[in-house]
């Protein structure tokens, strides 16, 4: 799993928003916060749902079951956005 060539996330004052490649509209703005953007650049490495999971609950120090499902949710969003390949 990875994030589509061209999108990238960029920061817009204390936000970070999806940024699509020229000539691709968005109907909606994209926003992300810190977790989203943690996601985001584990996708764009190519790293799979359960190694993101892992690697958050890691980071967090929280148990992956405990945010294994809001994870997924967000995966999950941008493949309904067609953000990912």
């Amino acid at each position: 799993m990875k994030i589509k060539d061209g999108y990238r996330i960029r920061k817009v004052g204390s936000k970070s928003v999806v940024v699509a490649p020229g000539g691709i509209n968005f109907t909606g703005l994209i926003t992300v916060n810190e977790t989203g953007t943690f996601i985001w650049n584990m996708l764009s490495d190519g790293a799979e749902p359960d190694e993101v999971v892992l690697s958050l609950a890691k980071e967090c120090d929280v148990q992956p079951e405990a945010i294994r499902g809001e994870v997924l949710e967000f995966i999950n969003a941008l493949k309904g956005a067609d953000i990912l390949e």
